[in-house]
């Protein structure tokens, strides 16, 4: 319990009384321990500063938190979503620490904020999309064109994240990769779709962000756009296989044959618009919480 006068462990606060559940923490210390993330890193990213708000443009209703270096996402989930996530633990683990260099989501707590009869359930996550560097489009792509485009509401924000029928017509002619980067990135793919079908998970998304090295994107921007890039991560990285680049290389690989002119990709993966552009992506698997029924 964290009571409002505080106590010898917490310090006084003035909302009212509450209660902190932690759910399996022994299962997501070894979490935390596979991807390198020590105990006070941990709780210095979530605890030292307050959380940044994100939009959300799903239908979930969840909200979305990341700390103020960047490293971790916490998002509010349903019941049944903690619940699944529970019974999904050691078989995720056991997949998880065979290939720690992943696309899915890496889940490291699951807790629960009681007070005043409601139960608020967050999980702690890995951050896909850095602030650091501006987002030029943002894509939920699900593999599927049926009632997958952006609303009107969705497009008119500042940063929108558009769908899949977006993509194909911004994108019409895909994306271009070096062969050694589109071999690691499809065989990452194929083999974390099949994990996710192991546990007959289904409705998912791969939330892909785009960002353009070499445009000048001023004029398109608008003056209501501030740019994020005051929020950096840190150079001490806390993380590791964190990164969309460290995600799909496999030991040894650097990606230094497809390096770009720059000394701060964040760990994006590098490629080419069908215009030349140079890019760096990413990526990653996102709503794994759904397991598949019949309705």
């Amino acid at each position: 319990f964290v009571f409002s006068e505080g106590s010898n462990l917490t310090p006084a606060h003035h909302y009212p009384d509450f209660r902190f559940k932690t759910y399996a923490p022994i299962a997501f210390r070894y979490f935390r321990e596979l991807f390198g993330i020590k105990p006070d890193d941990y709780l210095y990213s979530i605890c030292s500063e307050p959380l940044i708000e994100l939009s959300n443009p799903g239908a979930s209703g969840s909200l979305f938190f990341v700390t103020s270096d960047d490293e971790f996402i916490i998002k509010t989930v349903q019941h049944k979503e903690a619940e699944f996530l529970q019974k999904l633990l050691p078989g995720y683990y056991m997949n998880l620490n065979q290939n720690p260099r992943t696309l899915l989501p890496k889940f490291y707590g699951l807790y629960c904020v009681q007070s005043g009869g409601i139960n608020i359930r967050i999980v702690v996550m890995n951050n896909v999309l850095p602030r650091a560097l501006k987002m030029h489009f943002t894509y939920d792509l699900k593999g599927s064109t049926y009632k997958r485009r952006a609303s009107r509401k969705e497009r008119e924000k500042c940063y929108p994240t558009f769908k899949d029928l977006d993509f194909l017509q911004d994108m019409h002619e895909g994306l271009c990769f070096d062969s050694e980067t589109h071999s690691a990135l499809m065989k990452t793919l194929q083999r974390d779709c099949r994990v996710l079908e192991s546990f007959k998970i289904m409705d998912y998304s791969l939330l892909l962000g785009i960002h353009i090295l070499n445009s000048n994107m001023k004029e398109k921007e608008g003056e209501c756009c501030q740019s994020t890039s005051d929020a950096k991560r840190p150079g001490g990285q806390k993380v590791l296989y964190s990164t969309a680049m460290e995600s799909i290389q496999g030991p040894g690989k650097s990606g230094d044959s497809v390096t770009m002119e720059t000394t701060n990709t964040m760990g994006g993966i590098p490629a080419k618009s069908h215009k030349g552009e140079k890019l760096l992506l990413f990526m990653g698997i996102i709503d794994i919480l759904q397991s598949y029924r019949y309705v």
